[in-house]
């Protein structure tokens, strides 16, 4: 009986040395990037680009694995309730921090049931058209859409396109009717193909289209021009001072993921962005490499988290 006091610290001793080998061994197997929106779109063509480089730095592959729909809820579901082993990741967008402010009820809890990785990069948007639209530039649009009230596409409700778009419709006091799509990629090509008439998309998407005449470009969405496309405006510029709508992408996990764990794949995935190639292929289709901590990306979501209900609910959106 004397040696009864000792199993319990035995067993936790077993216990807390079998953790360290689970976390010193990390990673063992493929880990999953669930992507929340369709193949095709700029989330997902981020996620391939910095997941395979990521990938070769961990010594096992990084798996894109599409879970689209309900604005990227259904995806960052899926990531909230997987086990927090550190093989299952999300890649957030802006529609991460806007979900709360726009769904009365989610199935998970943004502010408690992810831990943050690492802030990717960011882009601006493109405002585009189809050419059937007569104006040809954003005062011209604006103008053209009070007087026919337009409809617009986004990559579904809470999406960064959806959010850009509803800023401009606010600033510029337009009434438009937003058509969702499950993903950027058929939002696309519906807009393409003259089903409505107008958008945000990324440079990464959309700008072949621009240059091959199958749609107008009025403006981007950033404070600054895009160096890839100097001779556009912003939309501050047109006339909305103060006007600025970034698409940011970031890496979460179950919060529960052990520390050491996301300490690895901050490491990983922050140099993956740093690597020259990736930079550089990054770069050529609009997108900023930033590659900061998780501290960066947990200060971006609790600022977009605070901002996103008052401006969702001045214009009229949120709550479904």
């Amino acid at each position: 009986m004397k040696y009864l006091p000792l199993m319990p610290t035995l067993l936790l001793t077993m216990i807390l040395g079998s953790a360290t080998a689970s976390t010193d061994a990390f990673p063992d197997r493929p880990i999953r990037l669930v992507v929340p929106f369709p193949p095709g779109g700029s989330t997902d063509l981020v996620a391939r680009i910095v997941g395979a480089k990521a990938g070769q730095i961990l010594g096992q592959q990084v798996i894109v694995d599409n879970r689209a729909g309900a604005g990227g809820s259904i995806g960052s579901a899926y990531v909230a309730k997987a086990d927090p082993d550190g093989y299952t990741l999300l890649m957030a967008t802006t529609s991460h921090t806007a979900n709360p402010s726009l769904y009365q009820q989610l199935p998970y809890d943004t502010s408690n049931d992810f831990a943050s990785i690492s802030l990717l990069c960011d882009m601006p948007g493109l405002l585009v058209a189809h050419p059937s639209v007569p104006a040809n530039d954003l005062v011209e649009f604006v103008h053209y859409a009070k007087a026919q009230k337009l409809d617009y596409g986004s990559a579904g409700i809470g999406t960064f396109p959806h959010l850009s778009m509803a800023m401009l419709i606010d600033r510029a006091d337009l009434e438009m009717t937003h058509i969702p799509y499950k993903g950027a990629a058929p939002a696309l090509k519906d807009l393409v193909g003259g089903v409505y008439q107008a958008k945000v998309d990324a440079y990464i998407t959309a700008n072949d289209f621009v240059q091959d005449g199958k749609l107008k470009l009025y403006a981007v969405t950033s404070a600054q021009r895009m160096a890839k496309l100097p001779d556009v405006p912003t939309v501050a510029e047109l006339g909305y001072p103060g006007f600025e709508s970034t698409y940011w992408i970031g890496i979460v996990v179950p919060s529960a993921t052990p520390a050491p764990i996301r300490e690895k794949l901050e490491k990983a995935f922050r140099e993956a962005i740093h690597d020259k190639d990736v930079s550089a292929r990054l770069e050529a289709t609009g997108t900023r490499p930033i590659g900061s901590s998780a501290a960066d990306l947990d200060q971006r979501i609790q600022l977009e988290l605070n901002q996103w209900p008052a401006i969702l609910q001045k214009s009229g959106i949120g709550g479904s």
